[in-house]
């Protein structure tokens, strides 16, 4: 098999346990938890992490609601670009891989909520003190997150790789 098509395949992978993570996930919170409603999944992380199900609308940080169509379209855009820039730089590295298959499984599992509900399933909230609460969030959001991170260190180790290898040839000649 080529070089390549591991690599596709491990970006695929990793998008298939992500969407099967998150609609784990908003399964259970659709069916034990009514909207709008909230839960001490550990009590002694109370107030500062819960379940509180919410329908979000909008876009990311939960910003214009009620969105039209556009907040569907857009996410089915990004889908098959990251599906089309993972198959054709594929081979770069199991990182790289990695990271977009993270941002492909989270945009495919809210892609999912919105073309099945209408809206994303949040349910993650954070509270850090009284006057700085997180939006609610999922866990197809956290990967999107984690995958960018991931995307950005593969950028900037690329880069150094790059250097290194300019400086070692300037010394070279």
């Amino acid at each position: 098999m080529r070089r390549k098509s591991r690599f596709f395949l491990l970006t695929l992978a990793v998008a298939f346990g992500v969407v099967l993570l998150d609609r784990w996930s908003k399964t259970w919170v659709l069916n034990n938890m009514p909207l709008y409603s909230e839960f001490d999944l550990i009590p002694a992380l109370y107030p500062y992490f819960r379940l509180a199900h919410s329908a979000n609308t909008g876009i990311a940080f939960g910003l214009f609601q009620g969105g039209a169509i556009i907040f569907t379209i857009i996410p089915a855009i990004a889908v098959a670009a990251i599906a089309i820039y993972a198959y054709r730089e594929g081979d770069a590295s199991a990182l790289l891989s990695v990271s977009l298959g993270m941002m492909l499984g989270g945009a495919v599992g809210n892609l999912w909520d919105r073309l099945a509900y209408g809206a994303v399933v949040d349910f993650l909230s954070v509270r850090l003190s009284d006057s700085l609460i997180w939006p609610t969030f999922n866990l197809a959001d956290t990967f999107v997150v984690i995958g960018t991170a991931l995307l950005i260190l593969h950028f900037l180790l690329e880069e150094r790789k790059a250097g290194d290898e300019e400086t070692v040839a300037m010394k070279i000649e």
